[in-house]
């Protein structure tokens, strides 16, 4: 019994190893083999802008300041706001912007996914740019993608993500260390292979690329994964860089987490095709370690603590034991002691296991949630910033 306890501990050790250790090694070493030569086009063609937004009036006139100021040519560049469902000022705000040549789209609720197949229906542009209403760009973002579509093979290319912490918050610390792990990995990727999923704050299509996907699937996820299907690349441009604010509390970021999860795994369930490494060769090892392998960490977790609990007999199981339910207790304080380990670096560890198990949890509700058949199409808004 004992050695099957251990295998059952050691295996679930190995595993979660893998998927957040082993991973970033693995590409690591694979990309120095396959680095992937970037062509650049040095044109300005017709780009449509489509921002995403439900109940912005928060943050809607300074995003659409900040996009009229982007460094490329206001006659090619066409500007749509989706607005979905919103009850709010959005709408009025977007619409006072109407002289500049903003265009509203404003349709029942349905969901991100959805407005954005239906205002590509609508868009002029050659290249199509998705953004978030409070996604702020940097000048040059625009001439940052669309120049890699330079490249016949490229149908999809990712900016990068910045949070902006204009107030100390350790949800905000927590999130911005994950999203550096994450943009690592991004970097990567995209020298060895494909990205698996896009920025949701800033990616561009080739219009003629572009798939209309189920509005229940998420689309930074799975438009980019249809565009791999179809034999072209995803790849990430740092340089075309999007601010925005992160999380201001654990409670939002965990909410935030949940339904981003659920979709995600959904769509990874959507398109479980891509993991055919006969036919999608390394894209599949990549989709199935980075994606597959880290939604199923939970449950190793879950598997490897019970099996200590049974082996806490032996010293050295009872050490691992010990040191695991230290862990979890670092992680009780940082729940409860968020307004008092800012700036402290013994701290901000314990802030990140707690955010470590965050997440984990969230990704057990979204399971949950796959399992209720629970789709969570909409979003719901919650800014602190003021207009």
């Amino acid at each position: 019994m004992k050695v099957l306890l251990e295998w059952i501990f050691w295996g679930s050790f190995l595993f979660v190893v893998m998927a957040t250790v082993g991973y970033p090694v693995m590409i690591t070493v694979l990309s120095l083999f396959s680095k992937k030569t970037r062509v650049f086009r040095d044109d300005e063609p017709m780009v449509t802008l489509i921002i995403a937004a439900y109940n912005e009036e928060k943050v809607i006139k300074s995003k659409l300041e900040n996009s009229l100021e982007l460094d490329y040519p206001r006659e090619r560049l066409e500007i749509i706001v989706a607005s979905d469902g919103s009850t709010d000022r959005t709408n009025k705000i977007v619409n006072s912007f109407a002289e500049k040549g903003i265009k509203l789209c404003a349709y029942e609720r349905m969901g991100k996914t959805g407005i954005q197949n239906e205002t590509v229906k609508k868009a002029c542009g050659e290249i199509l740019v998705f953004s978030d209403a409070n996604a702020f760009y940097r000048r040059d973002a625009i001439r940052k993608l669309i120049r890699n579509f330079g490249d016949d093979q490229v149908g999809c290319v990712s900016g990068q993500l910045v949070y902006a912490l204009k107030d100390h918050c350790v949800a905000g610390d927590s999130e911005c260390s994950y999203w550096s792990y994450e943009k690592y990995l991004k970097s990567k990727e995209s020298a060895l292979c494909s990205l698996i999923g896009a920025n949701g704050s800033i990616y561009a299509i080739r219009r003629n690329d572009y798939v209309h996907i189920n509005e229940a699937l998420i689309s930074d996820l799975v438009e980019p994964l249809e565009i791999v299907k179809r034999g072209k690349r995803v790849i990430y441009e740092p340089e075309a860089i999007s601010e925005e604010e992160p999380s201001p509390s654990y409670e939002q970021e965990f909410r935030r987490k949940v339904r981003i999860l659920t979709r995600s795994i959904r769509g990874i369930l959507h398109m479980k095709s891509l993991l055919n490494p006969f036919r999608y060769g390394i894209f599949s090892v990549q989709l199935l370690v980075h994606k597959a392998f880290r939604y199923l960490i939970p449950a190793f977790l879950l598997s490897g603590t019970l099996s200590l609990f049974s082996l806490a007999g032996d010293p050295f199981y009872f050490l691992l034991l010990s040191l695991t339910i230290l862990c979890l207790l670092m992680a009780v304080i940082a729940k409860f002691a968020n307004n008092t380990i800012n700036g402290n670096r013994v701290f901000k560890l314990f802030s990140l296991i707690y955010y470590y198990v965050l997440v984990n949890f969230a990704v057990t509700l979204a399971w949950m949630n796959i399992a209720k058949r629970s789709t969570m199409t909409v979003w719901t808004t919650d800014r602190k910033t003021t207009e």
